[in-house]
């Protein structure tokens, strides 16, 4: 990868294979040079279930895409939406006995926790390891604390891990398409890259997607990525409630939640479901008040599922945290938003947005940030040179 030569970023998920070509300039900036965006196969829930399909779709677009360019590939960063990766938060220490913080003590910290978590996790792959938190002497330090004096030294790290046979496909796949991959990055995080970058933010925030099948919860604390879990349930299951309390057909449903906002409807308790939405099936009288206490009962267990009775976010309940919501379903953001946003803690703020149809690079946009310039709190520093950023040294500082 070279200072104003085109590199590919693709990513992985279950509605599209995305492509982003970029060139960096000497201060690591990017502009996108090409993109392409089509419908993915041979994937469910990120994973790979048909190599040789997914393999064709790449190869064709990547053929494409060099012949718009004029460049032939030989590398790529992947970006994959998979859920079989694992989270471990865990803490290191060190004596000081009064001496400074060195680079040793940070390398004997990681390497020794590196050792115990990959000796205990056999079949699994390391794809990204972040600095949570730094406690000198109980006290927490924005950065390293290199060249303090203290008496003891506590360093939290997470690591996010993936199986390796699940690797091993990714690499087989675009090894068929004669591309090396370079680096996996996970979606969550480039995703939680492109916002933070997007929305200039600066404070630890939550960033929950409900899709219509699934959701999923990353946690950026301090912008380091500290956090993330999937769940097989979505929007759609509120549906499904009103379908089966109701005995409503899904056609009335869809439409109920379509055309009917429950923002206000405590100004209006006694109102019933007009018999237009029932299209010739016979008419019930149902009020929708009693539709919105079955809505508001399952938005409520969504959520503390997610985030309020996360048995993993104890640690998160008296954090100043702020919640970016965003919902795959139009309509759960235009009728349901107080909804949802009543059901958080009291002491959190909750904005939120829908997932754009057409913003697919989101992710390959903020893999393009990480690369260009890394991430402070990823544990793999950069060495920059003014030139070539072939030139850069991407090693982990365990070693």
């Amino acid at each position: 990868m070279e200072i104003d030569q085109p590199y590919l970023f693709v990513e992985i998920n279950d509605k599209n294979f995305n492509f982003l070509v970029v060139k960096y300039d000497e201060n690591f900036d990017f502009k996108i040079v090409h993109s392409e965006t089509v419908k993915s196969e041979g994937i469910s829930d990120g994973k790979v279930i048909d190599l040789i399909n997914i393999s064709k779709i790449i190869k064709e677009i990547l053929n494409l895409i060099e012949n718009k360019i004029s460049f032939t590939f030989k590398s790529a960063t992947i970006i994959s939406d998979q859920n079989t990766y694992k989270c471990i938060n865990v803490s290191g220490y060190k004596n000081l006995l009064g001496s400074q913080v060195t680079d040793d003590d940070i390398s004997f910290i990681l390497n020794d926790i590196k050792k115990i978590i990959l000796d205990n996790q056999p079949n699994e792959s390391l794809i990204h390891l972040f600095n949570s938190k730094f406690v000198l002497d109980k006290n927490n330090i924005e950065k390293i604390p290199i060249g303090l004096y203290g008496e003891f030294y506590n360093q939290h790290l997470t690591f996010f891990l993936l199986p390796k046979n699940d690797l091993k496909n990714l690499k087989l796949i675009f090894n068929n398409c004669h591309i090396n991959i370079e680096r996996v990055v996970f979606k969550n995080f480039a995703d939680g890259i492109n916002l933070i970058n997007k929305k200039r933010i600066s404070k630890s925030i939550g960033i929950i997607n409900i899709n219509k099948k699934r959701s999923k919860i990353s946690i950026f604390k301090n912008l380091s990525f500290i956090y993330s879990d999937n769940f097989s349930f979505g929007s759609d299951i509120i549906m499904s409630d009103v379908e089966k309390v109701c005995s409503l057909n899904p056609n009335i449903v869809k439409n109920i939640f379509k055309n009917i906002s429950f923002e206000n409807l405590n100004e209006k308790e006694n109102d019933y479901l007009d018999e237009n939405f029932f299209q010739g099936d016979k008419f019930r009288k149902i009020s929708l008040s009693h539709l919105d206490e079955i809505i508001s009962a399952r938005i409520e267990e969504i959520i503390n599922l997610i985030f309020s009775k996360n048995v993993n976010l104890k640690y998160l309940k008296d954090e100043n945290i702020d919640i970016y919501l965003f919902f795959e379903d139009e309509n759960m953001f235009k009728n349901f938003k107080k909804s949802f946003a009543s059901k958080f803690p009291k002491n959190k703020k909750v904005f939120f947005d829908k997932l754009d149809k057409d913003e697919n690079l989101g992710a390959c946009i903020g893999s393009a940030e990480l690369i260009g310039k890394g991430w402070e709190r990823e544990a793999i520093p950069i060495i920059q040179t003014k030139k070539s950023i072939i030139s850069r040294i991407f090693n982990t500082i365990f070693g």
